[in-house]
């Protein structure tokens, strides 16, 4: 295990765990991680796919609201390059990715859900909570985070989302194509590894070389960006505005 992040691996298919309790909320030690881990995994030619959850009743509750504000300009800075390079590494993975979304995928979280290539949603015992909920904490998108929102939702989808930080129903998640299909809490990982099976037998250089092809624009608009030094949000981005947000009662 590498710090806040559980592997396995069978078949072939690598089975990635986000492991920081209670609600896998992201800080710059998950991040830094998760990073690493899918940076390796794009150089083992041993691994055919990666199946990528959470621990516990929560996929990712998205950053920690509690630790995040604390941090200082250094850190901040830090942070926002390592949420760009993670959620890069994980959209522009090689294998093919299958999120097995046990719970709550909440803005960060969601994002990162949105990162796979294929999304399969458990039922907590009440419905998941489904938000993009920036908005709501005065915490604007990072390029590689909207890159991704606008790439993978359709238009009105996102503008509810992105615009209101509002929940989203597990039925309209399904219907608008935030999640793929659903299954059973107790049969999610089997079902997940299934969907990895039939992504591993497809011919492996073929599959990264048309995954590519298929995400080349949101892609390279990620990459000119970070490379260029266009993250806007390298000025302005945990503010006194998000410190007050987080605050309030939501």
């Amino acid at each position: 295990m590498a710090g806040h992040i559980a592997r396995w691996r069978t078949n072939g298919i690598e089975v990635v765990t986000l492991q920081r309790p209670p609600v896998n909320a992201m800080d710059l030690a998950l991040l830094e991680d998760l990073r690493e881990v899918f940076a390796a995994l794009a150089y083992d030619s041993s691994a055919r796919a990666v199946v990528l959850t959470g621990q516990g009743p929560t996929f990712c509750a998205g950053l920690d609201m509690k630790v995040v504000p604390q941090y200082g300009k250094a850190d901040q800075l830090r942070l926002l390059e390592v949420l760009n390079e993670t959620i890069l590494a994980v959209y522009g993975c090689s294998l093919p990715v299958v999120g097995a979304i046990n719970g709550h995928a909440i803005a960060g979280g969601l994002v990162l859900a949105l990162c796979c290539d294929w999304r399969i949603v458990a039922p907590s015992l009440a419905d998941p909570q489904v938000s993009l909920a920036e908005v709501k904490v005065a915490i604007p998108y990072p390029v590689a985070a909207i890159e991704v929102v606008r790439s993978e939702l359709p238009a009105q989808i996102a503008r509810h989302l992105v615009l209101s930080g509002e929940n989203l129903g597990l039925p309209e998640a399904l219907a608008g194509g935030v999640f793929d299909e659903s299954a059973p809490r107790g049969s999610l990982l089997e079902t997940a590894l299934a969907k990895a099976a039939r992504y591993a037998d497809l011919p492996r250089a073929a599959f990264a070389t048309i995954k590519r092809q298929l995400k080349e624009p949101t892609l390279s608009a990620i990459v000119s960006a970070l490379h260029e030094g266009r993250e806007p949000l390298r000025e302005h981005w945990i503010s006194e505005e998000t410190l007050a947000a987080t605050k309030r009662p939501r």
